[in-house]
């Protein structure tokens, strides 16, 4: 994928404090809808929906070499035994049905790969082809914030691999808090009976929430090569993604569920078309929230006395 374009403005505002970024946003939001349109407006100027295209399609190349790298890493987790099962109650829950099908194939049949034969160097291989989605990822920033890369190749390569190393440990956590959610569940009930339980569950799903929105943080503040960019625990553009995502898959779910029929059009490659769709989504809302966030530094710089 392509950096930036020469007339892009570089981005400025990279050095000052992270928490910025929410008192500007306050002061724009006295004035939204100006500031909505200068927001859609730069993702516009910025191309960003032909880039979430490519976008979506490096993390389609992406996906199930991650996959591959993920049930590696998670089978080594003492105790995982239930890793199927959680895997694929995981998957069903966040991508469509039409291409549920085609997700589940994938991870049965490397389930199905013995140990011994995941720990070896298929398993460097699928790392390295997974990270690419975090190095198109890096460029697209790149625009948003309008700079040039200025990492060395290696660098930014060592940075994807990273990403996708931490992004594996991330979900292995996950699947450890799983683990202990039920009987958790269980134990509040028992003291505070139904109503425990109800509580457990909200705090369970806010604490997902928040997990999602912080791995969001981690690739904003990664990804961009502005030097001086603080370290923001929380920013807009993640609850941004975080919540946007999260409607419009779901929306998207429901619509595949009850009124496509792109099985019916496409037949096989129904479910395929349908996870690329998915995964597009996925990168329109990662770019929105990085234009978010480089477009509040940016005035933030501007309002700076």
């Amino acid at each position: 994928m392509a950096g930036t374009e020469p007339g892009i403005r570089p981005g400025a505002g990279g050095h000052l404090s992270a928490e910025r970024r929410w008192a500007a946003l306050g002061r724009e939001l006295r004035a939204p809808v100006g500031f909505v349109r200068a927001w859609f407006g730069r993702f516009s100027t910025h191309r960003m929906p032909m880039l979430a295209a490519a976008l979506g399609f490096y993390f389609l190349l992406a996906f199930f070499p991650f996959l591959l790298f993920l049930v590696a890493v998670v089978s080594l987790v003492p105790g995982a035994q239930g890793t199927t099962d959680w895997l694929l109650g995981t998957a069903a829950s966040h991508v469509p049905a039409e291409a549920w099908s085609l997700v589940e194939g994938a991870i049965r049949g490397i389930l199905a790969t013995p140990r011994s034969g995941l720990v070896s160097l298929g398993v460097v291989l699928a790392l390295w082809s997974a990270s690419a989605g975090f190095v198109s990822f890096m460029d697209c920033m790149n625009v948003a914030w309008g700079v040039r890369e200025q990492r060395p190749w290696w660098r930014t390569r060592l940075e994807a691999l990273g990403l996708t190393i931490g992004l594996s440990l991330f979900i292995v956590l996950a699947f450890v808090l799983t683990l202990f959610a039920g009987p958790l569940a269980t134990l509040v009930a028992g003291w505070l009976g139904p109503a425990g339980a109800v509580a457990t569950l909200l705090i369970n799903w806010t604490l997902s929430i928040v997990l999602v929105a912080f791995v969001t943080s981690v690739l904003y503040h990664v990804c961009p090569s502005v030097p001086g960019l603080r370290w923001q625990w929380l920013s807009p553009g993640a609850v941004v993604f975080t919540l946007g995502f999260a409607s419009a898959s779901a929306a998207f779910s429901i619509w595949v569920a009850r009124f496509g029929s792109y099985d019916k059009t496409y037949g096989s490659l129904g479910a395929p078309i349908v996870l690329l769709f998915w995964l597009y989504l996925l990168a329109v809302f990662l770019l929105l929230g990085g234009e978010l966030n480089a477009v509040l530094d940016e005035r933030s710089a501007a309002a700076r006395p």
